[in-house]
Parts: structure tokens; C-alpha cells; sequence
């Protein structure tokens, strides 16, 4: 009896040996690794290079809308009989004329000014794919570093329910035990065999969104080396919030939209001002005397209906881009404010587990193996005190890579809703 209980002992000292692992979270910088990452994800991603080339198409537009329109060149035979008197009437002429669409001042600079605008827009759309590539990245990351951790506790679980297996045999063995504390530390060997499955398939998928994100081979290796740790966050929520609002490419974007349909209200009253169309003309007239020609066209924009409802759709768009960008601007508000709120929650909770929950557990631990080795308490109390420390470990775990994703969802300041708060379902149990 005194070596099994020896031998109980050797167990309780392994457990609570990890579990100190666990019960300290640090505040670490950030990770280079997965700085290195982001970057090269924003290098090669091809959902990057294509909005990268459909930006610099944009660019190319503004010229073309403050270009002239083409002009016109027209060759024209005039004859003065039934057979052909070039040369021996005058009024038989070969004619050459070439005409040119004057716009009226200032359409061709407003209607570049628009398209430059709308580039600029179109930039802004670059930006929010850079955003969640970047986010992407960091949440497969810690999605990787967090099925790592739980595979690591999972091994040492797995070698911990060896251990209580030996000596759950051999207190059967003398006597001392029941079939029952056997048959229990079987079934939890067979239970960690279904989680290392599973976060071993979560793990390979964590990498192959990772290498997809990189634009890599899907079999290319891909090695992590963060910690998952409490890192508190430093800012206030009014910082948070300003610094949302001057990274949201939406807010910039609804911003441009507004530039641009004030502008386009510029083009509609302009479309009340004519058009002018210059020409020119050289006529041969074989052996007679050449003539010339050179004249002044005009539009007559008559149709006032027609541009006045023009006007007024352009105005409304004008407003509604105005009330559109007051509609952003909440929309952000809420979700950083709602993200902050996961984020102030994850920490709590994982204050709450590193502080009480697992300190209490591994309390719950002694305290099992005391009352055992004094009698009080038969052997299947210690085998469910080590299961729920294991699953409140498996839960701190999933706390801390939940606190990292919604940093993530932070930084990116998306106007979607990116919940990132897991079930305190714990492993094990």
C-alpha cells in the first residue's frame, strides 16, 4: 500500500508541475514569426495582387475622362452633272473636313476629378483585403499555436493516465482497489485518443489556411513557435475606437463616395452648358480654284426635364452618401465596442482561470490524493479531480488563443460581425 501511495504521490507532482506552466501568463511582444507572416502573405496573396492591378487600372482612368472626344475627319465628293466634272464646273468639289466636340469648360476636369475619386475608393478596397489578410493570418496562426498547445497537453494527459493506470492495477492487484478505477482510466485513455485525433486533423487544417493565405504548396512545411500568454490590453476603448476610425478603409471610402457625387452634381449643372463642335474644310476643285471652309457648331441642351432630373438624382445621391457615411461610422462604433467587450471578457476569464479556477483545481488535486492516501475518499475521486484540472487547462488555453483572434478582429476593423469567444467546454471531461 505505501508504494502505490508513492506512487500516486510521483503523479500528483507531474500534474501539478504542468499546471504551473499554465498558471503564469506572460505579456510577450509580438511575435516575429508572425510579423514575418503577415508580410509575406501580403506580398504574394493573390487576392492582394489582383485588387493591386484592378487599383492601378483605376489610375489609368482619369486621363481618359479628361481627354478630348476623337475627331472626326470626312472625305466628300461633290459633282455638278451626271458624269464626273472635276476641274470643269464649280461646282464639283473633293472635299476634306475634319471637325472636333469642344465640351463646355470644366466637364472634362470634373469628369477626370470623378474618376480619380472613384480610384481613390477602389484603393480604399485594397486596403480592407490587406486588413483581413492580415487578420486571416494572425487567427490561423494562433488556430495553429493553439491545436499545438493542445496536442502537447494532450500528450502529457496521455502519459499522466499511463501512470495512474499502473497504479490503478496495482492497487487491483493487491486488493486495494476496484475493476471500476480500471475500467475509468481506460475509458480516458480512449477519450485522448479522440482529442489528439481531433486536434491533430485542427491542426492540419490551421496549416493549410495558413499556407493558402501565404499562396504557398498546401504541403509545405510550416513551422510555429509562438506561446499562447495573456498579453493585457494597453489602450483605452476611446483610444480604440479613434484608432478604428483612422484605419477603416470603409470610412475613408464612404468619405470619397461623398467627394464623388458632389462632383457629379458639378457635371449635371454643367450639363445645362452647351457643347461646341469646330470644323474645317479644304475642297479641290481639279483646275479651278480650291475653296475652303471653317465653321462653329453648337448643342442646344433644350430638353430641361431631362437634365433637371438628372440634377436631382445626382443632389439625392449627394445625401444619401452623406447619410450612408453617418451609418459606417455607428456600424464601426459597435463592433469595436463589441469586440473590446469579447476582448475584456476573454481576459477576465482567463485572469479567472489562471488565478482561481486552476490554482483551486490543482487544490482539488492535493487534496484528493490526501484523502485517498488517508482512506477518506476512494481512488475514482482523484482520477475526476485530475480530469476537470486537465479540462480547465484545455479551457485557459482556448481562452488565451481566443483573446489573440479578437486582438485580430481588432486590428482589422471590420464592420462584420467576427466572434471569437469559445465555449468553456473543457478537455477531458
Amino acid at each position: 500500500m505505501t508504494v502505490v501511495r508513492h506512487a500516486v504521490a510521483a503523479v500528483l507532482a507531474s500534474v501539478l508541475a504542468g499546471s504551473a506552466l499554465l498558471a503564469s501568463p506572460q505579456e510577450p511582444v509580438e511575435e516575429p514569426p508572425l510579423v514575418a507572416l503577415v508580410e509575406e502573405a501580403l506580398a504574394r496573396n493573390p487576392d492582394v495582387l489582383a485588387m493591386q492591378e484592378a487599383v492601378a487600372a483605376a489610375r489609368a482612368r482619369p486621363g481618359q475622362a479628361r481627354a478630348l472626344p476623337d475627331p472626326q475627319l470626312s472625305l466628300a465628293f461633290t459633282n455638278d452633272g451626271w458624269s464626273p466634272t472635276l476641274g470643269e464646273r464649280d461646282m464639283t468639289t473633293l472635299a476634306v473636313v475634319g471637325s472636333q466636340v469642344l465640351p463646355w469648360p470644366g466637364k472634362r476636369r470634373l469628369r477626370g476629378a470623378m474618376a480619380g475619386v472613384e480610384a481613390d475608393a477602389l484603393a480604399q478596397q485594397l486596403v480592407r483585403v490587406e486588413l483581413g489578410i492580415a487578420a486571416a493570418v494572425k487567427r490561423a496562426y494562433w488556430g495553429l499555436v493553439l491545436a499545438r498547445d493542445l496536442q502537447g497537453l494532450i500528450h502529457e494527459q496521455e502519459e499522466i493516465w499511463k501512470q495512474i493506470e499502473g497504479v490503478a492495477r496495482a492497487r487491483y492487484t493487491v486488493g486495494q482497489g476496484a475493476q471500476q478505477d480500471v475500467l475509468r482510466v481506460q475509458v480516458e485513455q480512449t477519450r485522448i485518443a479522440q482529442l489528439r485525433a481531433e486536434q491533430e486533423a485542427e491542426a492540419e487544417v490551421r496549416r493549410a489556411e495558413l499556407n493558402r493565405l501565404l499562396a504557398r504548396a498546401q504541403e509545405a512545411p510550416l513551422e510555429v513557435t509562438g506561446r499562447l500568454a495573456l498579453r493585457s490590453e494597453r489602450l483605452s476603448p476611446q483610444e480604440r475606437l479613434a484608432q478604428a476610425e483612422a484605419s477603416s478603409p470603409e470610412l475613408r471610402a464612404g468619405a470619397l463616395s461623398i467627394d464623388r457625387d458632389r462632383l457629379a452634381v458639378g457635371v449635371a449643372e454643367k450639363e445645362f452648358r452647351p457643347d461646341f463642335t469646330v470644323q474645317a474644310g479644304y475642297m479641290n476643285r481639279g483646275r479651278l480654284d480650291p475653296m475652303w471652309q471653317a465653321g462653329v457648331g453648337i448643342n442646344l441642351p433644350i430638353y430641361r426635364r431631362r437634365l433637371a432630373s438628372s440634377l436631382a438624382e445626382a443632389q439625392a445621391r449627394s445625401r444619401e452618401s452623406e447619410r450612408r457615411l453617418e451609418s459606417i461610422r455607428l456600424q464601426l462604433q459597435f463592433r469595436t465596442r463589441e469586440r473590446l467587450a469579447q476582448l475584456r471578457t476573454a481576459e477576465a476569464l482567463v485572469r479567472l482561470y489562471t488565478d482561481g479556477i486552476i490554482p483551486q483545481g490543482q487544490m482539488s488535486v492535493e487534496a484528493a490524493i490526501a484523502n485517498y492516501q488517508a482512506g477518506k475518499v476512494p481512488f475514482i475521486s482523484v482520477l475526476e479531480a485530475l480530469s476537470t484540472l486537465y479540462g480547465d487547462r484545455s479551457t485557459l488555453l482556448r481562452f488565451l488563443a481566443s483573446h489573440e483572434r479578437i486582438r485580430a478582429s481588432l486590428d482589422e476593423a471590420s464592420l462584420e460581425a467576427t466572434s471569437e469567444m469559445p465555449a468553456a467546454a473543457g478537455m477531458g471531461k
